[in-house]
């Protein structure tokens, strides 16, 4: 059993205490891991969190060797994926009533994850378990009226870490370094895009596994060359089997996740020799993530940060380039809905809250480049938790 993390449990309580509420029901696993310390690896688990008393863990008896090293002492089990095994949500549905019942959350409000749009994919991302149909038909029929969507105030509760939670990104951002380093030697001419990548996720889990006692470490990483990276501000980008050039810039969009805490990183490498255009321009692009960086600290608003990386693009003629925000919050999900650095949203930073800082530009007919670090903001400005180079050529 794990040690907890007793500042998140008492920021829970306290949360719960202040929404009039007897207690949260998580089914995400993101969600789960918050308030146990339990990853689940395809998400069909459960954690009955009370106002008072114990919470109970529901998880598949094949994941009962992770379940115990979580911070939740009463595990209860049901079978799954064997032939004999019968239906896990009935299963799950009866240990459900029955903790209901010990905790004695019959009476009073309950949350739960209610309107969760984007959820974080867990290890096993090739079938993921959601909340949906018969799981919210499952908690009806526990708590019947009872039932109240928490959703916001999750998210309230994650924006700020605690200290033991920033040292989980920590660990996952020197992770993601290994795949930084990867593409650092694979950006070569001859090299195609899906060999880069491939080479990238490759790094991550072999050397992310067991890091620092990390149990499982996945990345997904895509890198768009040449003219095609003129496209790379689009939220979902393509690796494709294009040959770098000499000359071709390639961009980076990396996400890690390990044991559940996620890394967002991008990096921009030349195959080869660069431009003098080129390094003049990576020189401005590096220096808008300065200004931004040195712009952040507890109270400054959101949107001035993101202007510390714009007036700077703007001052070097790259203004009308840069075309997306500056940066996003981050943590348990590859990307959280707060802190978000956008000219629009003037909402004071604080402590404890992670962001992304990821100026980029992008001209069609030559190329895009972006510079993308993860950011903890502390009581005196900003810790850059993904220190790595950013030259442009090596």
């Amino acid at each position: 059993m794990a040690l907890p993390d007793e500042e998140r449990l008492q920021r829970a309580r306290e949360g719960l205490k202040r929404a009039g509420l007897s207690g949260i029901i998580c089914r995400l696993p993101e969600n789960v891991l918050l308030l146990s310390g339990y990853w689940p690896m395809n998400g069909l688990a459960l954690l009955v969190f009370p106002l008072e008393g114990e919470p109970v863990l529901l998880a598949p008896e094949a994941e009962a060797y992770l379940a115990a090293e979580s911070w939740v002492s009463d595990v209860r089990t049901f079978p799954w994926g064997l032939v004999d095994s019968g239906d896990p949500l009935e299963a799950m549905s009866r240990l459900l009533k029955q903790a209901a019942q010990d905790l004695h959350l019959q009476r009073g409000h309950i949350g739960y994850e209610g309107s969760f749009e984007f959820v974080a994919a867990p290890y096993v991302s090739a079938e993921p378990s959601v909340l949906s149909g018969r799981t919210l038909k499952m908690l009806r029929e526990t708590f019947s009226d009872a039932l109240v969507d928490t959703t916001d105030t999750l998210h309230a509760w994650r924006l700020i870490k605690t200290p033991q939670e920033a040292e989980r990104l920590r660990i996952v951002n020197e992770i993601a370094r290994f795949g930084l380093e990867a593409f650092f030697a694979n950006v070569v001419p001859g090299r195609s895009e899906i060999e880069i990548a491939t080479a990238v996720e490759s790094a991550i889990m072999v050397k992310g596994t067991g890091y620092k006692g990390t149990k499982v470490a996945r990345a997904w990483a895509s890198v768009m060359s040449g003219p095609r990276s003129a496209a790379a501000y689009k939220p979902h980008l393509l690796s494709t089997p294009r040959r770098l050039v000499e000359g071709d810039m390639a961009v980076l969009e990396l996400a890690v996740v390990a044991d559940g805490w996620w890394a967002d990183l991008t990096r921009t490498r030349v195959a080869g020799r660069a431009r003098t255009e080129d390094r003049e321009r990576w020189q401005a692009v590096v220096e808008a993530q300065q200004a931004a960086c040195g712009a952040i600290r507890p109270g400054v608003p959101a949107n001035t940060v993101d202007r510390a990386a714009r007036d700077l693009l703007a001052q070097r003629g790259l203004g009308p380039y840069f075309i997306h925000h500056t940066g996003h919050g981050l943590g348990l999900r590859y990307h959280e809905p707060e802190p978000f650095l956008h000219p629009a949203i003037s909402a004071p930073l604080q402590a404890g809250m992670v962001t992304s800082v990821e100026p980029g530009i992008y001209i069609d007919g030559w190329g895009g480049m972006r510079c993308e670090d993860d950011v903890l903001i502390t009581a005196s400005g900003a810790e850059i938790l993904s220190e790595f180079s950013r030259q442009l050529e090596g």
